[in-house]
């Protein structure tokens, strides 16, 4: 059996691996965004920044960014929307540029991808780059965690090159996101090799393998009486995405991914879209609008909805209660007036219509009659209506879910629910009730939190992941001599004097296959032709194990790498470029196989002149 108390020393008398004074991790989330410390002298003592908005203390801020009108940075969280409230009823303000949720820009599918013209677009309609966006804000957070350490740090001055920087990014993104993240933190002054990438659900993982660190409560170590070798899940439930990784306990008291990271844009956002939708559905189009867009009552919608993300996650399955909110004064007085100016046409002197009395006739008169009421302000929802909210979103999850459980095998012994999403009853148990009998469903506390406070590990301890699991198959575009057993006739090509074959897909790892971070796949080039300047190979991706050609339907280009070379006079020149696997990120490398001289390569996932086959 797993000996928790020996484990817990075991790791907790290792030092950090850092060499810096601070670890800093910022989680940069699609609702919230954070960011966490810990010095290298104690690297088990994670603390979380506190965020304050209004009456709100947070550990993390909303995700929302506010521009001036010649897009430099004014405000960013909880500012950022206080500020636009106040900014939109101003006719003069009119071109500040607001932006929120808009990590999700990033969730892309292989035929569509991130890259450096991608746009976001603000309240107001107008685009802006999302690299932009993406690096004021993360560039807000850099200097105000800058400032809180260096407060920290008295009588010693703190710079830049005294932390190490983690940013989380979900497992189920793609190479070029987790790029798009990279180049935009290192706009902002994060130098390469003080920064990682880390899985937000292998930083839950390590997290929950942990937390027990911080204090001397042996019961938090949630794998306790398990043998090594324990196969468990990590659901990490967050605003916009379900990303989920099965982890297997090691001798070593490292953790090995058993299958490759999978999920879904099925986070907590699309309750709240589907709670929207209702609301149009009542209340009508133009009254949400209004809600939405005047700048009489925008600050009260951002308020709303913010108390409608406690609401969600506190409603309890337990009791069966009515599910109560309180409504905006505004929003009832919007349907009021609509009420009031449509009532004005038929009877000139009618009685005006009180905002309470238009919010019943509006439900008495609906196809939702029989399952809301509104009484002094709140909206009265019964239960199985309002849980129906959640309905689509679980669905997809818990059959996700089911599906993966038996593809994993009856070894399965815990299910590990973490981010903010998994902290709402309704899908606690419908996991539960989908894996009863199957494995222990664990929620730690402050569930929210655990990839923040895992991202600090990992940046203290990134070894703790010993093996991960190809999403994808890797591979370059070669062109061997032609095989009329093997090749396909239309491939054929003439170069030179030699027949070959074009758009050969040479796999370097294959999709399920278990890497260990470092993995080397190497292959070598010749210059086709004197004089090259440079050498360009396409590194593509595919969906199937084994594809053959680069032009199949299961393939992309992933992207282009690029050898510089002095004026080659010998065609004969070999390079060696490598593809290292088994970390969060894709690293290459190129090598002159005759005097070992190592290359710059260039490698760029971002660039919108990638072309992409026709599917």
């Amino acid at each position: 059996m797993a000996d928790k108390s020996k484990f817990r020393e075991s790791v907790k008398e290792k030092p950090s691996k850092s060499s810096k004074l601070f670890v800093v991790a910022i989680d940069f989330g699609t609702a919230f965004s954070g960011y966490a410390y810990s010095s290298r002298a104690e690297w088990t003592k994670v603390y979380a920044n506190k965020w304050a908005g209004g009456e709100q203390i947070s550990y993390k801020a909303p995700s929302a960014l506010l521009l001036n009108p010649d897009e430099s940075f004014h405000s960013f969280g909880f500012d950022a929307v206080k500020n636009y409230a106040s900014f939109v009823a101003d006719e003069d303000c009119q071109d500040y540029l607001f932006f929120h949720r808009f990590k999700m820009i990033l969730k892309t599918s292989l035929e569509k991808r991130v890259h450096r013209e991608t746009k976001c677009i603000a309240e107001n309609g107008k685009s802006v780059d999302a690299m932009k966006v993406f690096t004021l804000s993360i560039n807000y957070m850099k200097e105000h965690l800058f400032d809180l350490l260096q407060n920290k740090t008295v009588g010693v001055e703190l710079t830049m090159e005294d932390i190490d920087f983690v940013i989380t990014v979900p497992a189920i993104w793609d190479d070029t996101a987790k790029m798009f993240m990279r180049v935009a933190a290192e706009s902002v002054g994060i130098k390469r090799e003080n920064l990682k990438i880390a899985l937000e659900p292998e930083a839950a993982s390590i997290y929950c393998q942990l937390m027990h660190l911080e204090s001397d409560d042996n019961s938090k170590f949630f794998l306790a009486g398990q043998k090594v070798g324990a196969k468990y899940m990590v659901l990490d439930l967050g605003g916009g995405t379900a990303d989920i990784t099965v982890h297997q306990m090691k001798a070593d008291g490292t953790l090995a991914e058993l299958v490759p990271a999978s999920g879904g844009a099925w986070g907590g956002t699309c309750v709240d879209q589907a709670f929207e939708d209702f609301l149009v559905e009542l209340l009508g189009e133009d009254v949400i609008k209004i809600f939405k867009m005047d700048p009489e009552y925008v600050e009260d919608y951002f308020d709303f909805w913010q108390t409608f993300e406690i609401k969600k996650r506190s409603f309890d399955t337990s009791n069966k209660d009515t599910f109560l909110l309180r409504l905006p004064v505004g929003l009832a007085d919007i349907v009021a007036n609509k009420l009031n100016k449509k009532g004005d046409k038929t009877k000139e002197n009618q009685e005006k219509i009180t905002s309470e009395i238009s919010m019943q006739q509006v439900i008495k008169k609906s196809i939702f009659k029989d399952d809301l009421k509104y009484v002094h302000g709140k909206l009265q929802m019964n239960y199985f209506f309002f849980k129906k909210m959640f309905d689509p979103t679980v669905k997809l999850l818990t059959d996700h879910l089911s599906k993966l459980s038996k593809d994993i095998g009856k070894d399965l012994k815990v299910i590990l629910m973490v981010g903010g999403f998994s902290e709402c009853s309704v899908v606690q148990e419908a996991v539960r009730e989908i894996l009863k009998d199957k494995c222990r469903v664990v929620i730690p506390n402050e569930a929210g939190l655990a990839v923040l406070k895992g991202a600090v590990y990992f940046g203290h301890q990134p070894h703790l992941i010993s093996e991960r699991v190809a999403r994808y198959t890797y591979g370059i575009q070669t062109w061997p001599k032609f095989d009329e057993k093997v090749h396909l006739q239309s491939k054929r090509v003439t170069m030179g004097d030699e027949e070959r074959c074009r758009d050969v897909f040479f796999r370097f790892v294959s999709k399920g296959e278990k890497i260990k971070p470092g993995d080397k796949k190497s292959y070598i080039f010749n210059a086709l032709k004197p004089g090259e300047r440079a050498l360009e190979c396409g590194v593509y991706i595919s969906t199937e194990e084994d594809p053959h050609y680069v032009d199949e339907r299961s393939c992309v280009k992933l992207g282009v790498l690029e050898v510089p070379l002095q004026s080659v006079r010998d065609k004969k020149l070999e390079l060696e470029e490598s593809l290292i696997f088994g970390h969060t990120e894709l690293q290459v490398t190129a090598c002159n196989c005759h005097n070992k001289k190592e290359y710059n390569v260039t490698f760029d996932l971002l660039s919108p002149k990638i072309n992409f086959p026709d599917k």
